[in-house]
């Protein structure tokens, strides 16, 4: 008999793709044991496979690298040899003596109802902690003891550890894309050797904090090219899972289908960034998981910190005080530091509101990030957060007019551009920054420096992806000459070229997005 580790170490494969060679019939279900490992230490479980079953997974991956399919490879091996084969594997473990935990059943997802709301594990809540386990151990955000990971509100993968890729994804390189990022086929996979409850409780445990952020529609598109089997058992899971009363951390219970794992706490973390999910064995006390988080602003910051680089979608806002250096001069020390302050943290809720990503703050100057959201679009996001920040803009300059009986007016010069571009953290000891390379940020920046007064420019790319609807909820067009003088032309755009003037020499530099198509944003009538 071969332990699950030996044979995984041996096979070099990942611990899911192993669950799903049993949940197919290529592999037997593993006899579960518990047993010390020297006198008067805590029994360990471990699943136990015939010896020939190394073997098999050599065959499985020789075939699949010859291009077979799962199918093919199936009616292959799993022939009347193999049947006779895996049913005295059976019989053995039915004549021994029954283990102390018995082995999981492995049936496939099905389009059978799922338990009824009254039943759902999210009745056993966190607040206060229901269950004090004997165990304890120190958990800090670079080293969360249990196997973890974080999703965004789309099911997108953008954060885990390193126990999580061990045991969940070593088999399996993340995607490159955002949008090849969802978990689902994962979590299909790992569901395929739990009873249909225990699929419930693991899909339960990550739709719950998800779904106020998810539409039913945008759910049901996201899940791709599953089989419809699948994706109607998914959207069942989705219109009968409730959202929990605490949205802040949530607990169910799972028989996890490693044996190695064994009962566990699936803990659901919510963050407004997205829902951290961490796998904590069961006879393991979750306070001191609970109590590492209940930092959040620093806990978050640190996970953020160690995000996976991705290829995504964005929108960039750069926006740059204008004349800051003749403000800084005109004003005392003490008070242009209060005037910076109160721009930073009055504008701040307004990021917040329309999901802008901080990237970096350059003294008077700034850098956000807009990305896709389950609920809204990304792009409108980055207009009405920039048309706000404007407006918010006239009320401070206003202030400071007023109080400092100066005749300066404030302005928030903003660019907006679009693209697909790689994200991931510059970090120190102390500190990290969110950081796209590309030209997306480049012709931000340059745009920002083309904006005068107040104005905002966008390039035509982030407007016309819009929707027509999202358009006319907007206004924006070129100025243009006419011989009556300056013409105003709704819904229009123009090259960069044709506004920059030989004699500025702000214009020099603009030259390298002389070509882009942009317009300008203005305030609804």
């Amino acid at each position: 008999m071969l332990t699950s580790v030996a044979l995984l170490e041996g096979a070099g494969i990942s611990r899911a793709t192993l669950n799903n060679y049993i949940a197919v019939g290529l592999l037997p279900r593993p006899e579960v044991r518990r047993q010390a490992a020297a006198p008067g230490e805590a029994p360990t479980t471990l699943g136990y496979f015939p010896a020939w079953a190394l073997e098999r997974i050599g065959r499985i991956q020789e075939l699949k690298r010859n291009g077979a399919s799962m199918d093919d490879i199936k009616r292959q091996l799993v022939g009347q040899a193999d049947s006779v084969k895996i049913r005295r594997s059976e019989a053995e473990r039915a004549t021994a003596p029954a283990p102390v935990i018995a082995p999981l059943p492995s049936p496939t997802l099905s389009a059978e109802p799922m338990p009824a709301a009254g039943t759902s594990f999210f009745e056993k809540r966190v607040e206060p902690v229901a269950v004090q386990r004997s165990e304890s151990v120190q958990v800090s955000v670079e080293n969360i003891p249990y196997p973890a990971y974080m999703v965004n509100f789309e099911f997108q993968l953008i954060w885990l550890n390193a126990l999580a890729q061990k045991e969940f994804f070593a088999d399996n390189p993340i995607p490159e894309r955002a949008n090849d990022r969802s978990i689902v086929p994962t979590l299909l996979e790992w569901a395929a050797t739990l009873p249909q409850q225990e699929q419930a409780s693991l899909f339960n445990a990550h739709l719950g904090p998800i779904k106020s952020r998810l539409p039913r529609q945008t759910f049901n598109q996201n899940l791709g090219n599953l089989a419809d089997v699948q994706r109607q058992w998914l959207m069942n899971c989705y219109d009968q899972c409730p959202e929990p009363e605490n949205r802040i951390q949530h607990i169910v219970s799972l028989v996890h289908p490693d044996p190695e794992i064994g009962p566990c706490q699936v803990v659901a973390l919510s963050f407004r960034e997205g829902v951290l999910i961490v796998y904590v064995p069961e006879k393991h006390d979750v306070s001191q998981l609970l109590n590492c988080v209940s930092r959040r602003d620093s806990f978050i910051r640190a996970l953020l910190s160690q995000r996976l680089p991705v290829l995504t979608p964005l929108a960039v806002m750069v926006a740059d005080l204008q004349n800051s250096v003749r403000i800084c001069s005109e004003l005392p020390p003490e008070d242009y530091f209060q005037l910076i302050n109160q721009i930073w943290s009055t504008l701040d809720p307004i990021f917040r509101e329309y999901y802008g990503a901080y990237g970096k703050h350059t003294g008077d100057g700034m850098v956000y990030y807009f990305f896709p959201q389950p609920d809204r679009n990304y792009l409108m996001n980055a207009v009405l957060c920039a048309n706000k920040v404007r407006e918010t803009m006239k009320n401070i300059s206003h202030e400071w007019m007023v109080r400092k009986g100066w005749t300066n007016p404030l302005y928030m010069n903003i660019g907006l551009s679009e693209g697909e571009e790689w994200l991931g953290t510059f970090r120190t000891n102390t500190n990290f920054e969110l950081v796209v390379l590309g030209e997306t940020i480049n012709i931000c920046g340059r745009l920002s420096e083309l904006a005068r007064f107040g104005k905002i420019w966008a390039t035509k790319g982030l407007i016309s992806k819009m929707s027509v609807t999202e358009r006319t909820n907007i206004r924006y067009g070129v100025e243009r000459d006419a011989p009556e003088g300056k013409v105003f032309v709704a819904n229009s755009y123009v090259q960069v070229a044709t506004l920059l003037s030989n004699t500025d020499p702000r214009h020099a530099k603009l030259m390298d997005i002389a070509t882009y198509a942009v317009t300008e944003v203005l305030p609804k009538l």
